[in-house]
């Protein structure tokens, strides 16, 4: 079961309420994107056969960034999601169990400095975070909007922060856990590259 603060459905023609023209939001910079412009640039899938493997020297290779399928995307900051990043899935897309970011490290789990006492990230306690509550990373999706749209359904997952925020400077790659498979360390995943925090994909 996908555990996460929120679960909105809304359709494409609301999406422009209240949302001011991106030019007016901020600057070209630290661009903030609309989920209607995000699927309005949203491409024809055209799968790589043998797609190119990157980042390969200490964790498994992901896809590079290049032949990422157009069904995912990446934006470092989406109106939607209160300015923070999100990836947005269609297609075959649409059934997968999660989807988070990592490091280079290869973690998921970020920030993991906790105070002592009090609460840290996410206003989580230590205990919360080494047991890998989503709330306590900001690597980890923390809402899921569901959109409705005639060229294709998609869903934007939104993260625990912007990708020009500092905690995100070291992301490197996204995780597609495709189905949960109870009690296995096998469950079927993509590794996808990303071309950096603050860089759109797709």
């Amino acid at each position: 079961m996908k555990l996460l603060s929120t679960l909105c459905v809304i359709t494409l023609s609301a999406l422009a309420i209240g949302v001011a023209p991106a030019s007016a939001q901020t600057t070209p910079e630290k661009r903030v994107w609309t989920v209607s412009e995000i699927l309005a640039e949203r491409q024809e899938a055209d799968d790589v056969e043998n797609p190119r493997m990157c980042m390969g020297n200490r964790f498994k290779p992901c896809v590079c960034a290049a032949d990422v399928t157009k069904l995912i995307q990446y934006r470092p900051s989406i109106a939607q999601c209160g300015k923070k990043a999100g990836i947005v899935m269609s297609g075959r897309y649409l059934t997968a169990f999660s989807v988070v970011v990592r490091d280079r490290d290869n973690r998921d789990r970020w920030p993991i400095t906790f105070p002592a006492t009090g609460t840290g990230y996410g206003g989580c306690t230590l205990a919360q975070a080494k047991a890998g509550l989503g709330k306590c990373s900001a690597f980890k999706v923390q809402k899921i909007i569901k959109v409705k749209n005639e060229n294709g359904d998609a869903e934007v997952h939104c993260l625990g922060q912007s990708g020009y925020h500092p905690l995100m400077k070291g992301i490197s790659r996204m995780t597609v856990k495709l189905k949960d498979v109870p009690g296995s360390n096998a469950d079927p995943l993509e590794r996808l590259c990303l071309k950096g925090p603050t860089t759109p994909l797709n």
